[in-house]
């Protein structure tokens, strides 16, 4: 039997993407609460109690990771210790995480427990009491907790009393719990039971032998016997002696209910009297003989006749008792109210008779009383159609007619409205309760009035009532607020006034309206907020002449200052120091977009940390306020801590394919101090084959943001290419460069302008296999919102790259790239520092395409396949002169700079020329896991990818391992 190897793919597939997707979820689900790092726990105001017993009590370490949930819960916690007057938590935001400080004031009445004793136990084992110790043996408390302790041994219902007597001591206080211990039921007795059974006093006592007793419970249980209605009396006893209880119970039995006699019923039933009062028994013409034993008992009276009055069928019950020695005949007497032959309705004139009988509600049979008439008219004058109900009654023998006389509420046919000047009509829809064809009355009139002077454009509102026949016609008459002639702000410079205006409710040439204002504050408060000026507020407002005028108080950027934190070198790169220089002011300022006298804003500053911390030479920044010359001034200053940024590498090995080879890289991100960044790789390997590769980049090229890049190469490799004589492993060498130049269009758009020139040679066992050159000029745009370069948390970045190939160049070529990437944060979503930033989990999204046109020869083919691209793959396996690429991608922090990741790759290259339909394109996918490190140069990263046996270069390696550098992303 043969396996279906595609189908059993195809399943894999589907499991392994469902476990990532269902690990992504959970992970979503448990972690929407903003999460912090514990960098430092400051305890003060603590003067008994030691810090160590106060990190004991919250349970926390600094490297710890909480969320405000948890946050709470440590304050709670200590609260609930009894120990402080007041507990206050303070978060102090740091480079590695948040600081927590814990301001405490202890209670005076904090007492050192040195140790407990119990004393006075006999019949309770020490172990079942320790059971309901919350007290420590040794450590603080306070007498709250100590009278607690008390109390809670008293609910054990093991004793009767309990003392405490406090016993000083050199090393604190003794506790001495003095135990007076219940005694223990030896025997129980019943006595004067006839027709209740033993067991049915039990279940109600709930008592057995070897029990604890005393009075109280006894007393509790007499009560609980009494209240069962068996009983017309009942006493007890208790005898105590060593310890142990004699306890007897003496009881008086209410007699039995023998038979029930009915007397007076016409129109209802002896069947539904018994139904009412809940019993079962036979009906022997006009008596009822219970089946189950009764008790009679004045209760028992009550509950009967509340039962049977509550039916509306009498209007009177009367009790006659005839009992001997054991039981009683209960004859009941009633007399029934008169049964409703009919119902009437006069004085309707638009509302049917119909629609009225089923308002009321009525039964199949009714009884005319009292309650039955309060009842109805009730029903009738709680609706909206009726202004008065009268009823009539007309009595027979048989029975009595009922008439409902009702005056309906008048029909709304018109509305109108006077002395609206500048508010429209229709504008005042959405606070119109009442409908044209609706009864109307009073109280409705006055919420439709209550609800238009509640829109707050008008100082009152007034109606009028024209009464048309059966109809009304309503005319409310408006006195409108002083119109807002002109909206004016005062203080406010951050932002053009209009944009202000835009918001707001209160619009000029409207009536003034002072609960819109009210929302309008809490708009423009809320607005300013999401716009980064955090410490702007609005402060109050004047409305005078028609001038409705805002006032603003916003704080002002005094003075900008930076300080660098330097770090120290390492001997091993001291020989290259004349490379690298203390990281100039300059690298910072040039970065800072916030402005001396403009007011301060966050938004701003959180893109300058940004900016400055993707210059790749700082471990952390941040920025610290300080107090101005004035109350509304103040001093911004941008920290910046340096990182390592040089790096030196060599090393050498043995490979089958090239033999000896030795390597050495040098790297420096912050050449001569600039943010410069130059490296340098020379490789040679068996043969004398030499590689080498020289870079450089500046960010701000001729002193402005323009981004200059440099490569100069001489790179050796092994390239495969597939004829139709097989596959061939050819030697290639690539010798060139290229610079590039990107000039910015604002924030996040910028151009870009390349030229690359290069000799190709490919050769097959020593033989040249092909020559060529290629000199292109490349344009692109792109714009870019990421937070961060190498490991971007939020943002997106979108490009868009065409290269042309032609006047010195062997082939003539043009080659086309777009790329959209999206990266969603899943937590810390408002997070303030960049290491919170850092802590998010993230949702990535890629998506690209590469399409060309021309002679484009194949050492120019596009390539996918590994680390880069489609992991699960080997590199470059895939060429083409187009391609597609999806890449879906989490991450999630795991301590210490590692990250975990999850993630799902699928793409494709083929020739656009030869490609039928968009379903010729051969999609390889691959899953799997990785790990993510950051280092103090670039992250290092290591992937695990799974090809569902896709690979066709082998089909049975389904796994592979791939390490490099940077991201995908």
């Amino acid at each position: 039997m043969g396996l279906n190897f595609r189908k059993d793919g195809d399943i894999l597939k589907k499991f392994v993407f469902i476990i990532l997707i269902s690990v992504f979820l959970i992970n979503v689900i448990y972690s929407q609460q903003a999460t912090y790092k514990v960098s430092g726990i400051i305890i003060e105001g603590n003067q008994k109690i030691s810090r160590d017993e106060i990190l004991k009590i919250i349970g926390i370490k600094v490297g710890d990771t909480i969320d405000d949930g948890k946050l709470e819960d440590l304050k709670k916690r200590l609260e609930n210790t009894g120990f402080f007057l007041s507990v206050n938590v303070i978060k102090n935001s740091t480079k590695d995480g948040i600081e927590l400080s814990f301001q405490l004031v202890e209670t005076p009445f904090l007492i050192w427990i040195s140790g407990i004793r119990f004393l006075g136990l006999s019949k309770v084992d020490v172990n079942t009491l320790s059971k309901s110790l919350f007290l420590p043996n040794i450590g603080w408390t306070t007498e709250k907790k100590i009278w607690d302790q008390r109390k809670a041994f008293l609910e054990t219902g093991f004793f009767e009393d309990i003392d405490i007597q406090e016993e000083n001591t050199e090393s604190g206080i003794l506790l001495n719990f003095i135990f007076k211990e219940m005694p223990i039921i030896k025997r129980l007795d019943y006595f004067g039971l006839k027709n209740v059974s033993k067991e049915k006093v039990e279940g109600i006592i709930n008592l057995k032998v070897d029990d604890f007793i005393s009075s109280s419970i006894l007393d509790e249980k007499k009560k609980n016997l009494e209240e069962s209605g068996l009983f017309s009396k009942v006493d007890y006893s208790l005898t105590e002696d060593k310890g142990y209880a004699y306890v007897s119970f003496y009881f008086v039995e209410n007699p039995l209910i023998s038979e029930i006699n009915i007397y007076g019923l016409n129109n209802v039933k002896i069947d539904e009297v018994r139904n009412v009062l809940g019993i079962k028994g036979e009906i022997v013409e006009n008596k009822i003989k219970p089946e189950e034993k009764l008790f009679y008992s004045d209760y028992l009276k009550e509950v009967w006749e509340n039962k049977l009055l509550n039916t509306g069928y009498f209007e009177r019950v009367d009790w006659d008792i005839s009992d001997n020695v054991e039981n009683v005949v209960v004859n009941l007497k009633f007399k029934e109210n008169p049964i409703i032959l009919a119902v009437f309705i006069e004085g309707n004139r638009n509302l049917s008779k119909e629609n009225i009988l089923k308002m009321l509600a009525l039964r199949g049979r009714e009884f005319y009383s009292d309650k039955f008439l309060e009842e109805k008219k009730s029903l009738l004058l709680n609706s909206p159609y009726f202004e008065s109900v009268e009823v009539k009654k007309i009595s027979s023998v048989s029975g009595v007619y009922v008439t409902f006389k009702v005056k309906e509420n008048p029909i709304l046919l018109e509305v109108n409205f006077e002395g609206l000047n500048l508010i429209k009509p229709e504008s005042l829809k959405d606070y119109i309760t009442l409908k044209i064809g609706d009864f109307i009355n009073d109280e409705m009139i006055k919420e439709q009035i209550k609800k238009l002077e509640g829109s707050g454009f008008f100082e009152s509102v007034n109606v009028k009532k024209d009464i048309m026949g059966d109809g009304v016609k309503l005319t409310f008459e408006f006195k409108e607020n002083p119109q807002v002639k002109r909206i004016s702000f005062e203080g406010l410079q951050s932002i053009p006034s209009e944009n202000i205006k835009k918001i707001m409710q209160v619009k000029e040439g409207m009536p003034i309206n002072y609960s819109l204002l009210r929302q309008d504050f809490e708009n423009i408060q809320k607005y300013l907020q999401n716009i980064g000026f955090v410490f702007t507020t609005l402060k109050e407002f004047k409305f005078v002449d028609g001038e409705l005028t805002l006032i603003f108080k916003e704080y002002i950027v005094e003075d900008i200052k930076v300080e660098i934190q330097k770090t120290t070198e390492t001997s091993v790169l001291g020989f290259m120091a004349f490379l690298r220089r203390p990281t100039e002011e300059n690298v910072v300022r040039r970065e800072i977009s916030l402005k001396i006298g403009a007011p301060f804003n966050w938004e701003r500053v959180k893109q300058d940390l940004q900016n400055i911390y993707n210059t790749g030479v700082f471990d952390d920044v941040a920025i610290r306020l300080e107090q101005g010359s004035d109350e509304d001034k103040i001093k911004v200053i941008y920290v910046a801590k340096e990182k390592l940024t040089g790096s030196i590498n060599f090393g050498g090995g043995y490979s089958s394919s090239s033999g000896l080879y030795g390597f050495i890289e040098y790297r420096e991100d912050n050449f001569l101090g600039k943010a410069q960044k130059l490296s340098f790789n020379f490789l040679l390997s068996g043969g004398a084959k030499a590689n080498y590769t020289l870079k450089f980049n500046d960010p701000w090229f001729l002193g402005s943001k323009n981004n200059f890049e440099l490569d100069i190469y001489d790179k050796k490799s092994t390239v495969s290419v597939t004829t139709e004589e097989g596959t061939k492993s050819l030697d290639e060498e690539r010798t060139g460069g290229s610079f590039s130049f990107y000039y910015p269009l604002g924030r996040s758009i910028n151009l870009g302008l390349g030229f690359k020139y290069e000799d190709v040679w490919q050769t097959y066992l020593g033989a040249t296999y092909t020559h060529t050159n290629i000199a292109s000029v490349m344009l692109s745009v792109s714009r870019d919102t990421r937070d961060f370069i190498l490991s971007p948390t939020q943002g997106t970045r979108s490009s868009l790259t065409i290269e042309f190939a032609g006047g010195g160049s062997a082939s003539n070529f043009a080659k086309y790239q777009g790329e959209f990437q999206w990266h969603i944060p899943l937590t810390n979503i408002n997070a303030l520092t960049i290491s919170q930033m850092k802590d998010r989990q993230v949702l990535s999204l890629k998506a690209s395409i590469g399409l060309s046109e021309g002679d484009i020869p194949s050492t120019e083919f596009f390539t996918l396949g590994g680390a880069n691209s489609i992991r699960g793959y080997l590199d470059n396996e895939f060429s083409g002169d187009s391609y597609v690429l999806f890449n879906l991608q989490y991450r999630m922090p795991l301590g210490s700079g590692l990250y975990g990741v999850a993630f799902l790759d699928s793409g494709g290259t083929f020739n656009l020329k030869s490609l039928s339909s968009f379903n010729d394109i051969k999609l390889y996918t691959g899953v799997g896991l990785g790990l993510r490190y950051e280092t103090i140069l670039i992250p290092i990263r290591l992937d695990f990818g799974y090809n569902f046996g896709q690979d066709p270069a082998d089909p049975n390696t389904k796994w592979r391992v791939h390490f490099s550098f940077g991201d995908v992303f």
